[in-house]
């Protein structure tokens, strides 16, 4: 049986450095580890500056191979982009299923159209931020992270031309957190009163912890286009820019609270790592739910409530703690290194 996963963005997406993407200890990295100690052939695939054959890094897992292949195409923009090399090496590999790691990069879009399609091959799709593309009708299975992900599949409302996904072709897939790394640190100096993890584009809100800002310690870690712009718009944010994946857990835990800056949102990563760090969240409710950020956890606010609520709760210490470790035992329990091992078996029925 041989499975292979799919990264439908660049792997340079959001990062630049190959050697810190591949240190990543994430989901995407985990399932195949999980699927190769179940004996299942398997490889990670995605599209790189330019090609070349890696090995995962886990000491605790099979290693497993990855394959970059070099970008051909796409334009300027890196979530479109994609490699001609991947589609070839797809159409010429006797894979029994492919998993796409994202609903709508360019890299998904390319091989649907060039290998998947044509050639009547069975693919998966572990969806991410954006629920729905026009591959999403088309997947043999789907893996969703969030209730409110899972509605909106189901019920399409007023876009008609839409098809409803029922239930039995869907999987609630957990995130996979690094509990060791992401953990209290009771030893650390809180230096802001307000954190926040994202990238700096142009999809992001930071109008709410810009406000903030005002009347707290607030500071932002992580880098992007709109970078310069959003650093003069917001003075009073620290901005601390692009850090490496395992400098966050140390910037976390300086913080009391941490804010999601976001509302296209279902499952942030960012949440549970920082619930894993034993501080409580608050989310914006557009798209986030009670599936994931617990009310034991933290907060669901909106443009009218985020202010007071956060206020409130800088002003409760002994909540802030109780919420922060409801918010590490929520996350142990659920996303911890194992929590994919039930889509890992899935994956291997539908590609029997």
């Amino acid at each position: 049986m041989r499975i292979i996963f799919v990264l439908t963005y660049p792997v340079y997406h959001g990062i630049a450095d190959l050697s810190e993407w591949l240190a990543w200890d994430n989901r995407d990295r985990r399932m195949p580890a999980l699927l190769a100690a179940l004996g299942t052939d398997v490889e990670l695939w995605g599209v790189g500056d330019e090609g070349a054959v890696l090995t995962s890094q886990f000491a605790d897992r099979p290693a497993y191979p990855i394959r970059l292949f070099a970008t051909s195409g796409g334009g300027a923009k890196s979530r479109d982009q994609y490699s001609d090399a991947m589609a070839t090496a797809a159409r010429d590999d006797p894979a029994d299923l492919f998993v796409l790691i994202g609903a709508n990069g360019g890299a998904g879009y390319h091989l649907y159209d060039h290998a998947l399609n044509p050639g009547g091959r069975r693919f998966a799709i572990i969806i991410g931020g954006d629920y729905w593309s026009r591959l999403v009708p088309r997947a043999d299975f789907l893996f969703t992270e969030s209730a409110g992900q899972e509605y909106a599949l189901a019920h399409p409302g007023w876009r008609f031309w839409r098809r409803a996904i029922a239930s039995d072709r869907t999987e609630r897939l957990p995130k996979t957190i690094d509990v060791e790394r992401f953990s209290p640190d009771p030893q650390v100096q809180k230096r802001w009163d307000v954190i926040a993890v994202s990238r700096l584009n142009r999809w992001k809100r930071f109008d709410e912890i810009g406000r903030l800002s005002r009347i707290a310690r607030v500071a932002v870690v992580g880098g992007g286009p709109q970078a310069a712009m959003l650093a003069r718009r917001y003075p009073h944010i620290e901005w601390l820019g692009h850090r490496p994946h395992g400098e966050v857990p140390g910037l976390i835990n300086q913080a009391r609270l941490y804010f999601h800056a976001g509302r296209r949102d279902y499952f942030p990563r960012a949440i549970p790592e920082a619930m894993a760090c034993g501080i409580p969240v608050v989310a914006m409710d557009d798209r986030i739910g009670p599936d994931v950020v617990p009310p034991a956890c933290g907060a669901l606010v909106n443009r009218h409530s985020f202010e007071p609520a956060v206020t409130r709760l800088l002003r409760e210490p002994a909540r802030l703690a109780a919420m922060g470790r409801a918010g590490r035992a929520q996350v142990v329990a659920s996303h911890g290194p194992r929590s994919s091992e039930h889509a890992c078996r899935t994956l291997i029925e539908l590609a029997r």
